[in-house]
């Protein structure tokens, strides 16, 4: 409510200044769990007694639970890398070939790659040459050709989630392309029941 004795001039300058809130930024949490471990306490005097330290600690864990908190919201569930090794995935007639899948929670696919273990270690390394890449969404990467080729490999944890239940699908061309590739969960290990590709 704007004061009734302001001059005219000034009453839409202190409705405006009514409007405006402030909240701590982002970092501010972290900033003073950062401040509270390295033992800054700010302009207190000597060691705070029982009273005072329990308000502190009670303090410092609500920040630092807010800043958790306010993580999980920004970025709900965890990411996590599944290296899938050694099955034939180009038609190139070895068993050399590698998935590496970077999925959220389990359930949702962000990256998934196709790689030749070339080092034959049985993992991904940063020499190993990579056949197919993709992000979030399943997509064809070039034009198939007319000798293109589908394999599918059933039954693993392709995702991360924890049981055995996802399939692999794959349209490749022979000896070593590969031109689309896919994770899908299956409802039983005989895959009479799949769902859409992720």
């Amino acid at each position: 409510m704007t004061d009734p004795g302001l001059p005219p001039d000034l009453a839409a300058m202190d409705t405006r200044l009514r409007g405006v809130t402030f909240e701590p930024r982002a970092s501010l949490g972290p900033e003073i769990a950062g401040r509270w471990a390295r033992g800054e306490r700010g302009g207190m005097d000597g060691p705070p007694g029982p009273p005072r330290r329990l308000a502190l600690t009670a303090l410092a864990a609500l920040v630092v639970a807010a800043g958790a908190w306010w993580a999980e919201r920004r970025d709900p569930g965890a990411t996590r890398m599944v290296d899938r090794c050694c099955h034939d995935l180009d038609g190139g007639g070895v068993a050399d070939d590698g998935v590496l899948v970077v999925t959220r929670d389990g359930r949702e696919v962000r990256r998934l790659r196709i790689y030749e273990d070339l080092d034959r270690n049985g993992a991904y390394s940063p020499g190993d040459p990579v056949r197919f890449e993709r992000g979030p969404v399943p997509a064809i990467g070039r034009p198939a050709p007319e000798r293109a080729v589908t394999f599918r490999h059933c039954c693993a944890d392709y995702d991360g989630g924890g049981p055995p239940d996802d399939g692999l699908l794959v349209i490749g061309a022979p000896p070593d392309r590969v031109l689309m590739a896919a994770i899908y969960e299956t409802a039983d290990a005989d895959e009479t029941a799949g769902s859409p590709l992720r």
